[in-house]
């Protein structure tokens, strides 16, 4: 059941992606804020954990009241597709990729700018290429890792407590400092659970090579430890046949190029492993 709603979520993810609108979430929190015209709810440290608590359990309940795949399939599939996103990484690559070649510069620093939006690892290991694998994960693996281990419910969890970071304006409030802490706690075993995939979907000896460099001189604060880790390990396995040390920046288009066809490796061995998860059950 899971493997197909995840089938028709993504399926329905790449053909409206290009018409989704990240301003949608900020219209969505407005609406929220509105309704709840309390300033000290919303700078309140409970306020991250009741705001992704609520929705996961409604959903939860919701779907024990299904009964008959015929309705729990549509409903986990629509529940994961609104999941993801707002647009699927490619997209936006695209995008940069063709702004890049027509020399509109304007639309360049945008789209970087939006690119590299979102939890940051350390200051060593910040750049458009790690960037980029944090917003695959965001857009898609964090969620499609919570949604395979929860079910929509699990999908919903996840999406909440990654957008509430970037939502939040004050980043000096408890509410902020709550959601980030949230965040990096739900998202601590997927991130490293999708470097897995992408050393897979890539060069692993170089992605395991990174990774016990990293696992020798551990960042004092976890959380950026966690982006850290990704961006770094992903980066690493970034199968540049081209090549023989870093990516320098005249190749920047065919390394963009790259990273999307890794993501697309990762998540074809992440669905092969959810194949094989579902088959178990079944012989089960």
């Amino acid at each position: 059941m899971k493997l197909l709603a995840m089938l028709l979520a993504l399926g329905f993810e790449r053909l409206f992606s290009p018409h989704r609108d990240s301003a949608n979430r900020r219209e969505v929190w407005a609406f929220l804020q509105r309704l709840v015209p309390s300033a000290t709810f919303w700078q309140a440290a409970a306020m991250p954990p009741l705001l992704v608590i609520v929705p996961a359990l409604l959903v939860l309940l919701l779907q024990r009241e299904i009964h008959g795949d015929l309705f729990k399939l549509p409903f986990q599939a629509l529940l994961l597709f609104l999941c993801l996103g707002p647009r699927d990484l490619a997209d936006d690559v695209q995008k940069l990729r063709a702004a890049r070649a027509a020399g509109d510069s304007a639309t360049v620093t945008r789209l970087t700018g939006t690119l590299q939006m979102g939890p940051e690892p350390d200051a060593d290991h910040r750049s458009l290429l790690g960037a980029l694998f944090i917003q695959s994960h965001e857009r898609l693996f964090g969620t499609l890792w919570w949604f395979l281990a929860a079910g929509p419910a699990g999908a919903v969890l996840y999406r909440v407590a990654s957008r509430l970071p970037v939502l939040i304006a004050d980043a000096d409030s408890p509410a902020a400092r709550s959601a980030a802490l949230l965040h990096a706690v739900l998202a601590w075993l997927p991130v490293r659970l999708t470097s897995v995939l992408y050393g897979l979907a890539g060069s692993m000896d170089d992605a395991v090579t990174a990774w016990s460099h990293l696992r020798q001189s551990a960042h004092p604060d976890w959380k950026r430890q966690t982006w850290t880790v990704l961006a770094t390990v992903a980066s690493a396995a970034l199968d540049w046949e081209d090549s023989a040390g870093p990516v320098v920046a005249s190749s920047l288009d065919a390394t963009l190029g790259e990273v999307l066809r890794m993501q697309q490796r990762a998540l074809l061995i992440l669905l092969a492993l959810a194949a094989l998860f579902t088959a178990g059950i079944w012989i089960a």
